[in-house]
């Protein structure tokens, strides 16, 4: 705490519990020396709520010298005092210790309802007891008074006390009830100030008159302030009718007065209806603070996915069980070529054919699924989409609809297009490896294809290279690849298998036609030297080995014959084509 603060705040909170203190004193004490309801000990307990422990001793301090400087101011004694407050002071240490999981990590007080009944159990029952206890005993040997009166008397004061100021005195230390009123417009103070007006104008009116039981009238504009104003409201309004009806019962004013003459009867019926008002109205303004903030995170949750929908290519969409839209969230038109205005009400099938039909698809699967369900779908132009679907439950766990997300994927659809492109290219030659062709071949046969298949061998490589070197060896093997890709038709596939070593996959043609590609391979491959890097020419040849597939072949059966045709071509002469 900074070094002004542990001067100005100490010292603000004893001026408050002086005053409070002394009001009190003077104004509200019944029985010689003991007041109806007793507000100083709300001041320091609000105080140490919002602090860490290390600082309480300074506040606990500041209280127990404003108790004792009160009751000296006022009725000119010391001891009697002291020893209160020194009970007052235990009482709230005790209520601060036990009350610290009260206040939630936003710093706010009473907005769960567990915080509730906590924040009752520890304020209005555990620390007054105890100090009522201290107190009983000090009454009796300081002032005469009964113990069994004393204790009675002591406990609904400090109890009330506590559960009447400490929530309206925190939210004025520590909560933001002078931000907000800083920040709310003229029309809302206005209206807040006319809540709390009504709410003291009908206190007023109770409690200034002795002749009907009006005690419940107050009940409406507090409920009415509960449900606009929410706790800090609800804190000060209860607070006025406390204020109100203590002031008017103790000087013989108001329907607690039908209770009986006896004043000690009488405050104690006044302690007894306040403590009812708290305990309807405490879960009341919880159970509203708690949905207020459920709403306020709720709207902050869609605001902040709104702007990442449209900061992003994300799609949100909700689908009623028929597959209309019902909620639309972020830059549509990119990936279903409708804005998010158009989408609701719509149905999922109306989009663009070939979208969706596979998003209602995937719909449909959605709602007899236990998990996501994912799918992607290509749109004209190249874009690729990727949408998740999930089924949607109400209350009864009955499937209503489904939630879907929809990405942009292209890029990395392209990514993994290119990723394959590479893994299945040979780096050299720019030709399809052997996974490329492998991956082509067993396609070929698994759609029973018509095709032929031809081995290609460079002649006499293993003599180039160890006449010019492995990178004269690369750039014949580069120039090879080049025109032999030349010799075929756009649909065949040329391919490096490793080494010196090439394949070529004919796609459906008669016999004739593929061995006059063949031959045609062959002739183009030896019809002109090869320009070597570092200078100079060489001569390139190959042999090819060219078989048919037959009718039910198998690949290995078809590879192998085919590397029989080629160790003929070799055997042969080479620089030819042999069929088989």
């Amino acid at each position: 705490m900074p070094k002004a603060r542990l001067i100005v705040a100490p010292l603000l909170t004893g001026l408050v519990c002086f005053a409070l203190s002394a009001a009190v004193i003077k104004y509200l004490s019944f029985q010689g020396n003991l007041a109806s309801v007793w507000p100083a000990n709300a001041v320091v307990l609000a105080q140490l709520l919002g602090r860490r422990p290390r600082e309480w001793p300074v506040f606990l301090a500041s209280g127990l010298i404003a108790v004792a400087a009160a009751g000296f101011a006022i009725r000119g004694v010391v001891s009697g005092p002291l020893a209160f407050g020194v009970s007052n002071t235990l009482e709230i240490a005790l209520a601060a210790w036990l009350l610290r999981a009260t206040v939630d990590a936003d710093g706010r007080l009473l907005h769960q309802h567990a915080s509730v009944g906590r924040f009752v159990v520890c304020a209005g029952m555990i620390a007054p007891a105890f100090g009522a206890l201290l107190g009983a005993g000090i009454a009796n040997i300081a002032f005469d008074l009964p113990i069994g009166t004393s204790l009675a008397t002591k406990f609904c004061a400090d109890a009330l006390g506590l559960l009447i100021f400490t929530p309206f005195f925190f939210g004025l230390f520590h909560g933001d009830t002078i931000p907000a009123l800083r920040g709310a417009s003229w029309g809302e103070r206005g209206q807040h100030l006319l809540l709390h007006a009504t709410v003291l104008a009908v206190s007023v009116g109770v409690f200034s008159q002795d002749r009907f039981p009006l005690l419940f009238l107050p009940m409406v504009p507090l409920m009415l302030v509960s449900f606009r104003l929410g706790w800090q409201g609800t804190s000060v309004a209860v607070m006025l009718v406390a204020v109100t009806g203590g002031v008017a019962t103790f000087y013989g004013h108001g329907p607690v007065n039908l209770s009986g003459r006896d004043m000690g009867v009488q405050m104690t019926f006044l302690q007894f209806y306040l403590a009812t008002v708290l305990v309807l109205m405490m879960p009341v303004a919880a159970a509203l603070a708690a949905r207020r903030d459920l709403i306020d995170r709720l709207s902050e949750s869609e605001r902040a996915l709104k702007v990442l929908a449209d900061r992003s290519s994300i799609v949100l969409l909700r689908f009623s069980a028929d597959g209309a839209c019902t909620r639309a969230v972020g830059d549509a038109v990119p990936l279903v070529g409708e804005g998010a205005e158009r989408l609701l009400g719509s149905h999922i099938g109306e989009l663009d054919p070939p979208l969706g039909e596979a998003l209602f698809a995937a719909h449909l699967r959605a709602l007899d699924a236990d998990t996501t369900v994912t799918m992607e779908v290509e749109r004209p132009g190249g874009l690729w989409i990727e949408a998740k679907f999930r089924a949607e439950r109400d209350d009864q766990g009955q499937v209503s609809g489904t939630v879907a997300t929809l990405v942009d994927v292209t890029a990395r659809k392209t990514r993994e297009g290119e990723l394959a492109r590479r893994a299945e290219t040979d780096e050299l030659t720019g030709l399809a490896n052997r996974a490329g062709f492998l991956r082509r071949f067993e396609t070929a046969l698994a759609g029973n294809e018509a095709l032929s298949i031809a081995l290609v061998d460079v002649d006499r490589f293993k003599s180039l290279n160890d006449e010019h070197g492995h990178v004269a060896g690369d750039a014949v093997l580069a120039e090879i690849a080049r025109r032999l890709l030349q010799s075929v038709r756009a649909g065949d596939l040329v391919a490096r298998l490793g080494g010196d070593e090439f394949v070529v996959l004919l796609g459906a043609a008669d016999p004739g036609m593929t061995q006059d590609i063949c031959r045609r391979i062959v002739d183009t491959v030896s019809a002109a030297p090869v320009e070597l890097p570092m200078g100079g020419h060489t001569e390139a040849r190959i042999s090819c080995g060219l078989v048919h597939r037959a009718p039910g072949q198998g690949g290995i059966d078809l590879l192998n014959r085919a590397d029989m045709a080629l160790y003929e071509a070799k055997r042969g002469g080479r620089n030819q084509m042999i069929a088989a």
